[in-house]
């Protein structure tokens, strides 16, 4: 199915606006490539579990689904069972299904006791006169009749008026409670959330007043046309329509709570099934660890998963930060984003791209990678990253903070720009932080020799052709070839002479 992330982010949105602690920047989302990230791992087969999946990435805290590492492994051996339940998630896998989310963020309409009665009265009303005039032959109780019928077709369009945004949400409502009950029945689906059958329970009335509902009549023959009708004048007549309509709100009202936790779990189970059918196709994954004593942060084989055949990388820490530098495509940035990636998937899909993986378990991330003039809002790229990074330093110290950056302030001139990196890099790496930067300043390597590991990436320049092997190497870089690349591209000799000639000076 199509992705539409306006449709999508429908329940993020809502919770997002009442659950704003360990939310997700928008920064560190776009800078992390996570739009494409949630694309490669849906796995999901309801809109419902897409939504579910889509909100708990943007919350870089220790998820539901890391405390069911039991119900995925059981699934991934029982792939059966998997089939079974991944039947049942598809009955909610049209687009209107991504409207449920919007129930839970409206005023429901509020009838009073008084509206009930009248509409009880009003119900029985034709009923009755009905019986009067075959009795009787009045026309003056048939004028009441009519008048009976006119106040009931009245109420009857003033009430369908109120309801049009409900048209596809309330019925899709009506398919969860109902597919949730039957994933209820299955002894794996049940132990994801044990309450769940006394939710349900509890909710049982609703699902029956929310049976009235028929707005998706298809009109694609004379005889689905006839029945229309029919049903339209039997619900105007009898206001068979609107009486449950008005209860079913009444209901909404004060059930907003246990529907969301509905929701939820019918999302967790969707999630599950799709953590696990995609752990089956990564070349390798780990599950998380704490990190051992003396460690800060271990990976080994550590990848990007939505880099194809992505070279993998070690790394282990035992209290510095991490100063990496290199040439551009040289593999500095992807490692940084895989780290940031592994770390965010670690605490919300249990589930890392490495052979082993480490770190101390409640982290916040921050980052500033991907940077862009902002014409709209005025502001340079200088300016934005210097926002962003005065962000860091105020940031708070309860927990362990990685703070991914990316050639910090490039947008400035260079004796400022190594001063300043210094300078923050220094603020940053103290305890209960970890810092991965990227630098093209060599300089800055040996200013913070006694704060961060230095490693590297380096490239091959050999038979005037340019590869790279993406592996990060211990220390610093020792060689410079931008002046030999730039030889090879074919730029003219006497400059490359002159850039040869200032290097050799010391002027640069």
């Amino acid at each position: 199915m199509e992705q539409s992330f306006s449709d999508i982010s429908l329940y993020h949105e809502y919770r997002s606006a009442r659950e704003t602690e360990h939310l997700v920047s928008q920064k560190t989302w776009d800078d992390l490539n996570l739009d494409d990230f949630f694309e490669w791992a849906d796995r999901t087969s309801s809109c419902v579990g897409r939504q579910y999946l889509y909100d708990v990435l943007h919350y870089n805290r220790l998820s539901e689904i890391s405390e069911q590492e039991e119900v995925i492994r059981k699934l991934s051996a029982d792939k059966e069972l998997r089939a079974e339940i991944r039947s049942e998630l598809r009955k909610l896998d049209t687009p209107d299904a991504y409207t449920i989310a919007s129930l839970f963020s409206i005023s429901h309409p509020v009838y009073s006791r008084r509206f009930y009665r009248l509409l009880t009265i009003l119900q029985f009303a034709p009923f009755v006169l009905l019986g009067i005039v075959y009795i009787t032959s009045s026309l003056y109780v048939l004028g009441i009749l009519c008048t009976s019928v006119l106040v009931n077709m009245v109420l009857h369009y003033r009430s369908k008026a109120r309801i049009q945004g409900y048209f596809f949400s309330i019925p899709q409502l009506w398919q969860l409670l109902r597919q949730a009950e039957k994933l209820a029945q299955i002894p794996l689906c049940a132990s994801v959330y044990r309450d769940i059958q006394k939710t349900l329970q509890a909710l049982h009335p609703l699902r029956k007043k929310l049976s009235t509902f028929r707005f998706s009549i298809r009109l694609e023959s004379d005889i689905a046309i006839f029945a229309y009708f029919f049903t339209e004048i039997v619900n105007v007549f009898f206001l068979r329509e609107v009486i449950p309509v008005s209860k079913a709100f009444f209901l909404l009202r004060g059930r907003q709570e246990q529907i969301e936790e509905v929701f939820r779990y019918f999302g967790l189970v969707d999630v599950l099934c799709s953590v696990s059918e995609l752990r089956d196709g990564l070349p390798y994954y780990v599950l998380p660890e704490a990190c051992s004593e003396g460690e800060t942060f271990h990976a080994e084989g550590l990848y990007h998963p939505l880099i194809e055949r992505c070279i993998p990388n070690d790394i282990t820490l035992c209290g510095k930060s991490v100063l990496v530098a290199g040439s551009n495509m040289s593999g500095k940035t992807t490692f940084i984003r895989a780290i940031g990636l592994n770390l965010l998937s670690a605490q919300v899909l249990h589930t890392c791209f490495a052979r082993s993986f480490r770190f101390p378990m409640d982290t916040a991330l921050y980052s500033a990678i991907h940077l862009e003039d902002s014409l709209m809002e005025g502001k340079s790229f200088f300016l934005q990253e210097v926002q962003i990074v005065r962000e860091m330093l105020e940031a708070g110290k309860e927990c362990w903070r990685f703070f991914l950056l990316d050639e910090l302030f490039k947008g400035t001139n260079t004796v400022e720009r190594i001063a300043i990196a210094k300078a923050v890099l220094s603020a940053l790496a103290h305890k209960n932080s970890i810092v991965f930067a990227s630098t093209h300043d060599v300089e800055l390597a040996s200013l913070l020799e006694d704060e961060y590991e230095l490693f590297h990436f380096c490239e091959c320049v050999a038979d005037n052709t340019l590869s790279f092997d993406y592996k990060l190497k211990p220390g610093p870089v020792t060689e410079r070839n931008a002046i030999r690349i730039i030889e090879m591209c074919g730029y003219p000799q006497e400059v490359v002479r002159e850039a040869y000639r200032l290097v050799g000076k010391g002027k640069m």
